[in-house]
């Protein structure tokens, strides 16, 4: 019987380890050729990775990514075979300021003479659908299927507070920040917000709620009255959204999709992203090289890591050995550094910043492109660029610093468990959980955050050119939107990723139109390294890859109760999207 079970096993894992070589060998030989007349075929009904997405990334369910899109559209704005995009949305995945920027590429596509068509089953049905509508506005046309919704409910912010479930456990926070908005440690240790949170907040979804408005109302040419007039009437009908003049079409997919097949002109297709660029190439494939750097996530010592269960993280050893690469390089003539992270280590954050900044020294120019986020952190290493590049709903800025723990001395005691020291000196153990900070540890914690935060407000007056008054005014761990960073001096544009790479190109001494080779560092893995690595001690995932995927958006809410000791540049918990 074991030996039945040993050899079932065995024909198993040969069973899996030949599909996984088949669908290898079907990438690599599978080259689709263009018709003559291309619809490009855009899915935006999911959330768009900032980097690069493996080529196994289909295989494992993996996301799209913002930088492959963004490449289609600016490809195919240049292409005589590309006639126009259909375009798929559904709720809420896409980031505000992704959506910016996609909005800005549609805007480009079309201004090229070709159309662009949007299509939901419902935007955001069953929840809020205020980005993906947003998004669907910079479309010349506007489908939505019968009986769905236009969820352009407006904007609100939450924020967890769980002092009260703490207390129950007998786990004493002990945290300190910098200054008063920076309202990280009020999750742990308050019960609703100060008003100094409640002030930063109220002006994040103010000024948001502005761009939405002017956003749409552009877009659409009616009225910002009548827009806000529909977000306190939403969740729209479809036929209300069409008597508003949100949307210009009632019709089911398969419509859509003729309708658009139909604009193209005869013998027209559909072609799928990854299919059009696997053919008609990169939009920046030639010319001097610009290398692509991305910091995703919380950024932390060590190695970035996308694992299937948990947050991405940002490594400093990763980013560093990139950007030294890239340094190295004598074809790279400048960096674009993107961003998009709440912050995390300052010991990393400041690791990276150094390596920026050493590029610098050596003639790289480095522009900085913020994506959804780059605040704490994600701001500091921000700083050590020549310019830097924020969409107007850029969550930024937050120059404070936290740093502590979380005691569970109390819940120690109540699951009968006591704990015996032996300290070898005075603040041996200081960051034990096991026990709460003594009189000369919170002498060091505090001068500790304090030191710290004087060098972050340091940084920052160098970096952006503002007096000491200046940077901490725009500072006390206060969180702004790209709009309000741009009016403190905090960034230098609005834009995207196109935008930051003209302003690369211009730093390297080229023309601002020039064509240049966007190559990113480090260089994604071949097919075979990615094989290797999913029949390695990450192939056990695979199998729970689908059921992981419904978690992550709960992880990702709860990892700051699970990660709080050390200092830290960190955004606090904000959820912007209901």
């Amino acid at each position: 019987m074991l030996r039945f079970f040993v050899r079932l096993f065995a024909t198993i894992g040969l069973l899996v380890v030949a599909a996984l070589v088949g669908a290898v060998v079907l990438l690599v030989r599978y080259q689709p050729s263009l018709p003559d007349a291309v619809v490009l075929d855009l899915d935006l009904t999911r959330t768009l990775a900032e980097g690069g997405s493996d080529r196994l990334g289909g295989l494992l369910g993996h996301d799209a990514s913002l930088r492959e899109v963004l490449d289609a559209l600016e490809r195919g704005r240049s292409d005589p075979k590309v006639k126009g995009v259909l375009a798929r949305l559904g709720g809420d995945d896409i980031g505000f300021a992704q959506a910016q920027e996609l909005r800005a590429a549609v805007e480009r596509f079309r201004a090229s003479g070709r159309f662009a068509v949007a299509f939901s089953e419902s935007y955001g049905e069953g929840g809020a659908g205020n980005r993906a509508y947003l998004l669907a506005s910079a479309f010349d046309e506007v489908w939505l299927q019968p009986l769905g919704m236009v969820g352009l409910t407006g904007l609100s912010a939450e924020v967890p507070f769980a002092r009260a479930a703490l207390d129950t456990l007998g786990v004493q926070p002990q945290l300190m920040q910098r200054e008063e908005y920076k309202s990280f440690a009020d999750t742990f240790t308050r019960s609703e917000l100060t008003p100094a949170n409640r002030e930063m907040l109220q002006g994040l979804v103010g000024d948001l709620t502005n761009q939405l408005v002017d956003g749409i109302a552009k877009s659409r040419r009616v009225p910002p009255a009548s827009v806000r007039a529909a977000l306190d009437r939403a969740p729209l009908l479809d036929r209300e959204a069409l008597e508003l003049k949100l949307i210009d079409r009632v019709g089911y997919a398969d419509e859509a999709r003729d309708a658009a097949l139909q604009r193209a002109g005869g013998g027209a297709e559909l072609v799928e992203t990854a299919d059009y660029r696997s053919v008609a190439g990169g939009a920046h494939d030639s010319g001097p090289t610009v290398a692509l750097i991305h910091a995703v996530g919380t950024i932390t010592g060590g190695k970035s890591d996308r694992p299937a269960l948990g947050e991405i993280t940002a490594g400093s050893e990763t980013i560093v050995q990139a950007i030294e690469e890239a340094v190295d390089d004598p074809d790279v003539k400048a960096i674009l550094f993107r961003i998009d992270s709440g912050g995390g280590s300052v010991s990393a954050s400041e690791a990276i910043r150094r390596a920026l900044e050493k590029a610098r020294q050596r003639g790289k120019p480095v522009i900085a492109s913020m994506g959804d986020a780059a605040a704490s952190g994600g701001y500091w290493i921000a700083l050590a660029a020549d310019r830097i590049v924020a969409s107007p709903a850029t969550i930024t800025g937050s120059i404070g610093v936290v740093a502590g723990k979380m005691s569970f001395a109390g819940l120690s005691e109540k699951l009968g468990v006591q704990w015996g020291r032996v300290p070898a000196a005075r603040n041996a153990g200081m960051w034990s959980p096991m026990h709460p900070f003594s009189p000369s540890e919170e002498e060091r914690l505090t001068a500790i955050i304090d030191t710290t935060y004087a060098t972050f407000l340091e940084r920052v007056a160098q970096a952006r050119r503002l007096t000491p008054e200046q940077a901490r005014a725009a500072a006390k761990g206060r969180v702004w939107t790209g709009a309000q960073a741009r009016e403190l001096g905090l960034i230098d544009e609005f834009g995207g990723q196109e935008e930051a790479l003209t302003l690369a190109r211009t730093a390297a001494g080229l023309a601002a139109d020039a064509p240049v080779t966007l190559a990113p560092f480090p260089a994604p893995k071949s097919v075979t390294e990615e094989l290797l690595s999913l029949l390695s001690n990450r192939g056990e995932l695979v199998g729970a890859l689908s059921a992981v995927a419904e978690l992550k958006p709960l992880l990702a809410r709860l990892r700051p109760l699970l990660a709080t000791e050390g200092v830290r540049a960190t955004l606090p918990a904000i959820d912007l999207g209901r």
